[in-house]
């Protein structure tokens, strides 16, 4: 398992408008569900500084997250974008090999609605 990791600062104002892009309901967690190999993510918001997040993404294995950039990368750039337009900054903190993941039942982490 893989975990994608990423650090944003979001434009004042915007926090609502970003938590719904990024949140479980969201497009961003939209798009990941469309392939098998997104196992869900986690969506992080300092305490201290509530314009800063961090997503952390989980896939199932690094061969099937790059064919899933490439299979929606129409998609991907429009969502981009529009991730754009919400923060002062994006930072791709890396690519990690999932080590002590805890096992999860029911329905994925992305997922609130529990269906």
């Amino acid at each position: 398992m893989i975990a994608v990791v990423w650090q944003f600062q979001v434009k004042a104002g915007q926090q609502q408008e970003f938590e719904r892009f990024y949140g479980a309901d969201g497009p961003w967690s939209a798009l990941g569900r469309r392939s098998r190999s997104f196992l869900g993510s986690s969506f992080l918001r300092d305490q201290a500084n509530d314009t800063q997040y961090v997503l952390v993404e989980y896939w199932s294995e690094m061969v099937v997250y790059e064919r899933h950039r490439q299979s929606f990368v129409t998609d991907m750039r429009s969502l981009e974008q529009r991730r754009e337009e919400l923060c002062d900054s994006i930072v791709p903190m890396g690519i990690y090999t999932a080590l002590d993941v805890p096992d999860r039942k029911g329905p994925t982490w992305s997922r609130r609605d529990g269906v």
